[in-house]
Formats: structure tokens, sequence, C-alpha cells
């Protein structure tokens, strides 16, 4: 289903990946927006229902700037503006916090202006108050509700001016300029190597602005029909076609690569090497990231504020390492892939066991995991049924009736035969299936010529003669050695670089 931005609905989504380690700190009813850290490694938090900023270490919360205020008839504070006193100001709607000069700049989104929060008082940084669009003086400069912030590298302010669809730019000497205009009510704001990323939330995308040029990174949206508005969506893969839900998000590493807030899908999203990957998901739509919004990136720990959840999770994000997959191992890039893609784990947290073979119920699971990529909505069960799937499901049990009522999986001897080795000629038949299935060109199967591999003639069933030829006219099985070997029960190893191939070959 298709979703605009219209408003921004709690989602229950279904998968939750945990190839990251992460851990939670959480203060009930808070909605935090923004995290940065402060020189004694302790977070500062935006919370845009109680209109103040904490500080916590992780475990304890503490109020750091702001007075608590009068609640309105819902019982949410009703906050105000008010300069003053660390302790005795008041804001509206706390969005962003970034440190900045000899304290911290935080967008007060509802009172269009940015603060400036030291250890002594609030004050304003820029902005009259007033909603517009005028490139003044810092005092007299309006904005229309300002969120995300980022510092250049010549100290200069980068603003998301999200209301007027724009980029603006405070100056070191005071003066406020328009940046960049003609984005879609743009957020999350990271500056990284010359340059701004920009989590362009009303297209659903991730931009870099570079010397005035707008540079799409990653994400394709549609457009609702009404003027300004897009659908979102969610899918991983190649940065061209991958999708998010309103983004609102975004952090970038040392190498590059560019994490994202992907708010609407309840997710947190990875791009790197022209790929976008899902690193976490809420489980539930409730526990983080249930709906993600402020990242802060500090090595490999990844810290993301949530606003539903009123958590900050702290993901972290290190590359996953197998003893037994050395970096000179045939199948090192294959298995960081399927790992990265969702696909599978190890078998414990240091092993992944690339020599062992594989059942037919972990390639279905597999199998749906990789659908998933392409549809991160997607539901995994169907009607099918086997009479050896057990009547309470197994962990394999709606990928399998999935898979069978995609037309992908039909049984041996009207068996699921879950626990059986699953071949190699089993997996091109599937793979060849599932990509019917997903309406791609599989005319390769008719031309393609295996008689060069010394074990041709052993693919002798019917059903497995055009999905060999389509796999290794498609790329997807290379053979080893100058063989096929297709009656071979496949690996762990062999499975994960057949569905990477799959996944390039098909442009997913």
């Amino acid at each position: 289903m298709k979703r605009c931005f219209l408003t921004v609905p709690l989602l229950a989504v279904l998968l939750s990946l945990a190839a990251f380690a992460a851990s939670a700190a959480a203060l009930p009813g808070a909605n935090f927006s923004g995290v940065a850290m402060a020189g004694d490694g302790t977070l500062i938090i935006s919370d845009t229902f109680h209109k103040v900023l904490w500080k916590s270490d992780g475990e304890r919360f503490e109020r750091y700037a702001g007075a608590e205020s009068v609640p309105d008839l819902s019982g949410e504070p009703r906050g105000g503006y008010r300069d003053g006193t660390r302790g005795n100001a008041l804001f509206l709607e706390p969005w962003a916090v970034i440190p900045y000069r000899d304290g911290y700049a935080v967008s007060d989104t509802a009172a269009n202006i940015v603060r400036y929060v030291t250890e002594k008082e609030v004050s304003a940084l820029c902005g009259s108050g007033k909603a517009g669009m005028s490139d003044r003086a810092a005092a007299s400069a309006t904005f229309r509700a300002p969120t995300g912030l980022a510092v250049g590298d010549d100290g200069s302010l980068y603003i998301a001016d999200t209301g007027n669809n724009a980029i603006r730019k405070l100056s070191r000497t005071g003066a406020v300029s328009t940046w960049a205009k003609g984005l879609s009510a743009p957020t999350g704001l990271c500056w990284h190597g010359g340059a701004l990323y920009v989590a362009e939330t009303g297209r659903s995308r991730i931009v870099r602005v570079v010397g005035g040029r707008v540079e799409v990174v990653a994400g394709a949206s549609e457009s609702a029909g009404d003027a300004g508005e897009y659908y979102g969506g969610f899918s991983d893969g190649p940065a061209v076609s991958a999708q998010f839900d309103h983004p609102q998000g975004i952090a970038v590493g040392a190498d590059g690569a560019v994490y994202v807030a992907d708010t609407v899908n309840a997710a947190v999203r990875m791009i790197r090497g022209g790929r976008v990957y899902t690193l976490a998901q809420s489980a539930d739509g409730l526990s983080a990231p249930a709906m993600p919004r402020g990242l802060l990136l500090r090595g490999n720990a990844l810290y993301v504020a949530d606003l539903f959840s009123g958590s900050v999770l702290k993901l972290d994000v290190s590359p996953q390492t197998f003893s037994d997959v050395p970096q000179t191992l045939w199948c090192y890039h294959a298995v960081g892939e399927a790992v990265l893609r969702g696909l599978t784990n190890g078998v414990s947290a240091s092993e992944f066991a690339p020599d062992r073979s594989l059942t037919r119920s972990m390639f279905v699971v597999m199998l749906s995991r990789l659908h998933r990529c392409g549809d991160g909505a997607a539901i995994i069960d169907g009607d099918a049924s086997f009479p050896d799937l057990p009547e309470e499901d197994a962990w394999y049990s709606k990928a399998a009736r999935w898979a069978a009522d995609c037309g992908i999986v039909n049984g041996i001897g009207g068996e699921f035969a879950g626990d059986a080795p699953i071949t190699r000629k089993q997996i091109a038949a599937m793979l060849y299936r599932y990509a019917q299935y997903r309406g791609a060109d599989v005319s390769a199967a008719l031309t393609t010529d295996i008689s060069a591999f010394a074990d041709a003639d052993a693919v002798r069933n019917a059903w497995a003669i055009p999905a060999v030829k389509w796999a290794v006219g498609a790329g997807v099985l290379r053979g080893k050695n100058g063989l096929l070997m297709p009656d071979a029960a496949a690996t762990r190893a062999q499975t994960v670089q057949l569905m990477v191939n799959f996944m390039d070959a098909l442009g997913m």
C-alpha cells in the first residue's frame, strides 16, 4: 500500500534484524526528536512532548534545559517561548540539537526560531519568531518551521527551513541567506566531506547538495497526484531504485556510509556502495525504532532518537565478521552481503559455517527474506499446506506456505521435506520460478548452452534443465572447476553466493 505524507501513521512492521547489537535508553511518555553528545560523553536529547532538553548517561535522565510547563487538557505540556536561564526558559517544539560554538543550537520548530543553549542560558540564535522567508541579520530573519541542523567546515550553521522547502545558512558573522531552494520538506541534515546531506522528507529520498547543486543519493518516489506530494515505499537494493517513506534523520560515517532514519517505515537504513540496506526495524511498532528521527554517529555507535517509544536506540554498526570466513576465502564478499541484506546470519556470533549443508526449510526462509528486500511491506505467509508441516507453526512454516502459494516450491512426493538437504539444481529451480513470479525476463533459459560443463548431462530432470540453463545464462550459477554439480547438496557459502548473484542479476 502506498503512503502519503499527509499524516505520519504508526506502522506495525514484521521483521527485526538481529545482525546489529542494540540497546536502548527510554523515558516513558517522551517524544525524542534530536540527539547530540556532550563533551563528557553523555547525551543531550530534545523532547517534543515535554518541550525540554534532557541529559542522559544511558540509564538516568535529568532535565538539561527548559522549564516544566502547564499541561493542556490532553495532559501534554503546553510549552512556550521564553528566553532565560536554562532552567527557566521555555520551548515550543525543540526538534534538532547539535553542538554549536560553546553550547548547542536547537531548532524550535513551532516558534520558527533557532535557539542557542549554553551552560547558563537559552537565547535566540536566529529568527524573529514570525513565520516567513526573509534573508536578513540573524535577529530579524524569518523561517517557517525550521527542523534539521548541521555545521559546515567554516562554522556556518545550515538550517532545514522545512516549511519553506529550502536550506538556509547562518554565517559566522550573523547573516542569514538562502543556500538551496526547490526541495520538498527537507528535515534531517548532515555535513560531510564538503557537502550537505539532506533527508528530503517530502520526496522520500536522500540528496546531497554540493556547490548549490542537488544530487540524488538514494530513493525513488512517485507523485501522489496532488502538487508537492509524493508516495513513499519500502525496498532495499540499488540506491537509484530503493525506496524510503518520508525519512527525517541522517548521519554520515567517516567511510562515506549514509545512515537514514526512515521514519514512516519504522526502520534504520544504510546507503553504502550504491546500495540501500535495512539495519533495524521495529519488531512490534511500539519499541524503537518505531518512529526514528534524530541520528548521531560516534565511531561504530549509531544513536537513534525515537519519537514514539521515548527511546534512544544505540546500534553497533561495526561490520559483521566471522572467524571461519577470512578475507581470503572465495565467499567472503557474498557472506558479508548476505548478512547486510538480511538474508541470513551466522550460526553463532563468531562463526558462519560456510561448508555446512543447507536444508529446504532454511532456503525458503532465506528466499522469503530476499523477497522482503524488494518489498519491505510484504507479508510472508500463505494458504498452501503440506502434510509434513507441523500443526503448530515451525520457524519456516510461513515461508514454506508463501513459497508454495507463489509457485516457487512444489514439494517432493507431496511433502515439503523441510529437513532434506537442498541441492544446487533445486536452488536453481526455485530461483528460476521466483524470477518468473517477479515478472523477470527468463528467455535466456531457451538459448543458453551448458555443454561446456563436464557434467552437463547430469542435469536430467525436465524441471531442472530450463532452470539450470537460465541460471547459467543469467550469471547466477557459475559452476566450480568446470562442473555444475547439480545433485550436490548446497553449502551455506554456495547458497549465499547464488543468492547475491541472483539479486545482482535482477537489479535487486
